[in-house]
């Protein structure tokens, strides 16, 4: 899906970090793995995909309802540590491009688009694979401690676009996983659905595709262009 009409540029393109750019969900699996070994109950598949691109708070949540341990106060900020200090080691020694990732990136750069780099990561953990990916690709960076609500609410997509300063629904947004999608949809972008892992539902309002792999700028509005394209819902607690 490659094209070299720039006239078919996305007025900005709002991009998801871990699974969509880089290779970290199986880093993240392997410490979210270890933790509920450690916390006495060995996570299932099933869990683990709910977890996936959710915020960390939200992860605990679920976490805890899986345990059936409550995680809270010091409790929360003993895990939170042993979560973030072993994956951000992990990426340390192994961080990897997704397929097609770093050449959509290059275009986007040469197309003169706009780029906002989207994570519910935090910015503590956020930084390593932004050094790898290198921070400079981006105008606009949220990570999931500049919202109070993050993913699956609109909001993380919604400031990155007003601090873009452009309409939500002028956007394309590359999102790996279902909370990531629903956030995108729910801000009224236009949303392509690369998921990261198999098995992953698809996501109403997104065009889930298998791979970055050939896509470039023009190529993000022709997948997108045939999905509704609403007014976002607006913040989530307004």
């Amino acid at each position: 899906m490659t094209s070299n009409s720039r006239d078919r540029a996305p007025a900005a393109v709002c991009l998801d970090m871990d699974g969509t750019l880089v290779d970290t969900e199986r880093l993240w699996d392997i410490a979210v793995y270890e933790l509920a070994e450690h916390m006495g109950r060995p996570l299932d598949e099933s869990t683990r995909e709910r977890t996936l691109g959710n915020s960390l708070r939200g992860f605990f949540e679920i976490l805890s309802e899986y345990t059936g341990r409550t995680i809270d106060g010091a409790e929360y900020d003993r895990l939170a540590h042993r979560l973030n200090s072993r994956v951000t080691d992990l990426m340390r020694t192994d961080m990897t491009w997704r397929p097609g990732a770093e050449d959509l990136l290059e275009d986007l750069a040469s197309a003169g688009t706009p780029v906002a780099l989207v994570t519910n990561t935090t910015a503590d953990v956020a930084a390593v694979p932004l050094e790898f990916i290198d921070r400079s690709r981006f105008d606009v960076v949220v990570t999931g401690c500049m919202v109070t609500d993050p993913k699956p609410a609109p909001d993380p997509y919604l400031l990155a676009c007003a601090e873009l300063g452009i309409d939500s629904f002028a956007a394309v947004a590359v999102e790996d996983s279902v909370t990531g999608a629903t956030a995108a949809v729910a801000a009224g972008c236009r949303v392509l659905y690369v998921p990261s892992t198999a098995g992953q539902p698809d996501v109403v309002g997104a065009h889930t595709h298998p791979s970055l792999e050939g896509v470039d700028s023009a190529g993000l509005v022709a997948l997108t262009s045939g999905r509704p394209v609403g007014a976002a819902v607006g913040e989530s607690g307004a």
